[in-house]
C-alpha cells in the first residue's frame, strides 16, 4: 500500500508539472520578433551607457521606455508571460544597478535582490565588501553596471534561448515526463 501510495504521488506530481508547464508553453507563441528585439535594444542601451563617452544620463528613460514597449508587447500577446516576468526583472535589476542614491538610502532594500540576482544568473555569491565598497565609493550609485554585467548578459542569453525554443516546450517536457513514469515503472518492477 505505501509503495501504490509512492506512485501515486509522483503521478499527481508529474500531472501537476504538466499543468503547469502546458499552461505557459499553451500561451502566445512569439509571432514575430519582438522579444528577441527588446533583448537588443536592451544591450544596446547598456552598451552605449557605459562606453567611453557615453550618455549614463539617459539609462533610466531607456529603460521606462523598455518597460512601457514590453507591457505593450505582452498586452498585445507579442511575448509570453514567462519572458515578460523575468524581461521585467532584468530591467529592474539593471536600474538598481545604475541607480542613483548619494545617501544609500535605497542599498539596503534592494541589496539582497541584487545577491540573488548576481548568484542566480552568475553561480557565483557576490563578494559583500565589494559590493559595499562600490556602492559607497560610487557616492551611492548602485552597485554599478560592471558588478551586474555578467549576471545581466547571463540572462540576456537565457532569454534568447527561452526564446528560440518556445514552439519546442510541450515536447521537451513531455520527453521529461516519459523519462519519469519510466522511472516509476523500473522501481515498480524491482519492488516485487
Amino acid at each position: 500500500m505505501k509503495k501504490f501510495i509512492g506512485i501515486m504521488a509522483i503521478a499527481l506530481m508529474g500531472f501537476f508539472v504538466f499543468l503547469g508547464f502546458g499552461g505557459a508553453a499553451t500561451g502566445p507563441a512569439p509571432v514575430d520578433r519582438t522579444g528577441f528585439q527588446l533583448l537588443d535594444r536592451l544591450v544596446i542601451v547598456l552598451v552605449k551607457s557605459v562606453a567611453p563617452g557615453g550618455d549614463s544620463a539617459t539609462l533610466d528613460q531607456s529603460i521606462f521606455r523598455l518597460a512601457k514597449d514590453l507591457k505593450s508587447a505582452r498586452e498585445a500577446k507579442r511575448v509570453d508571460d514567462l519572458f515578460a516576468v523575468r524581461y521585467s526583472r532584468l530591467l529592474s535589476a539593471v536600474l538598481q544597478a545604475a541607480i542613483k542614491d548619494p545617501e544609500v538610502l535605497f542599498w539596503p532594500m534592494y541589496r539582497f535582490n541584487m545577491v540573488d540576482f548576481i548568484e542566480e544568473r552568475t553561480g557565483q555569491m557576490p563578494d559583500w565588501k565589494d559590493l559595499l565598497f562600490m556602492v559607497n565609493d560610487h557616492g551611492g550609485s548602485g552597485v554599478g553596471l560592471g558588478a551586474v554585467s555578467d549576471a545581466v548578459m547571463s540572462e540576456v542569453v537565457s532569454l534568447h534561448i527561452h526564446l528560440e525554443n518556445f514552439d519546442r516546450r510541450p515536447e521537451i517536457l513531455k520527453t521529461y515526463l516519459e523519462k519519469g513514469m519510466q522511472g516509476v515503472g523500473a522501481e515498480k518492477k524491482g519492488d516485487r
